[in-house]
């Protein structure tokens, strides 16, 4: 989980030699000609100068915040295939806007005159409305979907958890076949059906087990309302009666609060954390352990405060089980701090 893992190419994390080899020469012809970029912009570029450089027949882009004004936008109607809009939640509200409508708006932003866009029908009706008005300025065929029978067929391949996975397929598959039908690529239902098994989703209500201690977590990247609200769905299941001991960390600017009215029972405690400062990601800043402690003790006792890092963490909720606590331990708030605990269990997706 390190700043190369951004891109990977046929499932394989580009190695870092590699990485930092082309994002050298990016950052030379910034600084060369004066550009200023932004440090997300040279991470956008550098991933665009790998894919020509490995002459790639397709490429997945994900923005990284918004759409309209992201560094990715920089594609045209002429290098946009088709154009995929999932669940908009409020998110980001500093830079995208306060209403489902805005930030729709926002997101809307990618799609390209002409080229078609699948979008998720279950969005909010706001949300519609913005991507509706934005596929038509643009003369864009828009594909509302939602969940078939085939999906609901499909999704029972994925060893991804979550409700939400089965509209993320319907997506997925109805982008598939419009890059089938409408750009001839060869893609057998088999080769769906593998994609669907093998498919990994890292920090996504993801189980690991840290192998010193045996200590089993569930991680997920849970850090705004609409996404707490579906850890919440899958944590009604998973609890089997017993409280839960809630490991948190959250990116400055967002929402404790919003996390954890919908998350936290009667019977739950939190331990505050914040998470090491992410590598060539100089925008991203962790609350401190102590602001999520204070926020935290509104909606639920505090375990334990004042660890700094993983491996005070998992020594501590070992001394925890060997005391007979056996709850589970669940670590959200921030795709960051899943980061922290997939490197010190050495995770490595499987191939």
């Amino acid at each position: 989980m390190l700043v190369n893992d951004c891109i990977s190419i046929n499932r394989n994390i580009l190695p870092m030699d590699d990485f930092k080899k082309v994002k050298k020469q990016v950052q030379e012809h910034n600084d060369h000609n004066g550009i200023g970029c932004t440090e997300f912009e040279i991470l956008t570029c550098t991933a665009f100068m790998i894919f020509a450089m490995e002459q790639l027949e397709l490429a997945l882009v994900e923005v990284g915040l918004g759409g309209r004004l992201d560094a990715t936008n920089v594609l045209t109607e002429d290098d946009v295939l088709v154009s995929g809009i999932t669940k908009v939640g409020i998110d980001h509200e500093s830079f995208l806007g306060s209403t489902i409508s805005q930030i729709a708006s926002e997101k809307a932003g990618i799609i390209k005159k002409g080229v078609d866009c699948v979008v998720d029908l279950t969005n909010h009706r706001d949300a519609m409305e913005a991507i509706r008005a934005k596929a038509s300025e643009e003369g864009s065929p828009l594909h509302e979907v939602t969940s078939t029978s085939l999906t609901r067929r499909l999704i029972e391949l994925s060893p991804l958890k979550g409700n939400y996975q089965e509209q993320n397929l319907a997506v997925a598959l109805e982008i598939v076949s419009l890059l089938k039908e409408k750009h001839s690529f060869q893609i057998s239902d088999e080769a769906i059906k593998r994609g669907i098994k093998n498919t990994t989703w890292p920090g996504r209500l993801q189980t690991i087990k840290e192998p010193k201690t045996g200590i089993e977590l569930l991680i997920d990247g849970a850090h705004n309302e609409s996404a707490a609200i579906e850890l919440a769905g899958f944590l009604d299941g998973y609890r089997e009666g017993k409280g839960i001991i809630f490991v948190v960390a959250l990116t400055k600017g967002k929402s404790v609060e919003n996390l954890l009215k919908h998350i936290v029972k009667p019977g739950d405690t939190i331990i505050p954390m914040e998470f090491l400062q992410p590598e060539g990601m100089p925008w991203v800043h962790s609350y401190s352990g102590e602001y999520v402690g204070q926020e935290a003790k509104k909606y639920a006792e505090l375990e334990q405060t004042g660890i700094s890092n993983t491996d005070e963490l998992f020594a501590y909720l070992k001394g925890l089980k060997a005391q007979g606590d056996d709850r589970k331990v669940v670590a959200c708030g921030s795709l960051y701090l899943c980061a922290d605990i997939l490197r010190a269990v050495n995770y490595a997706p499987t191939h």
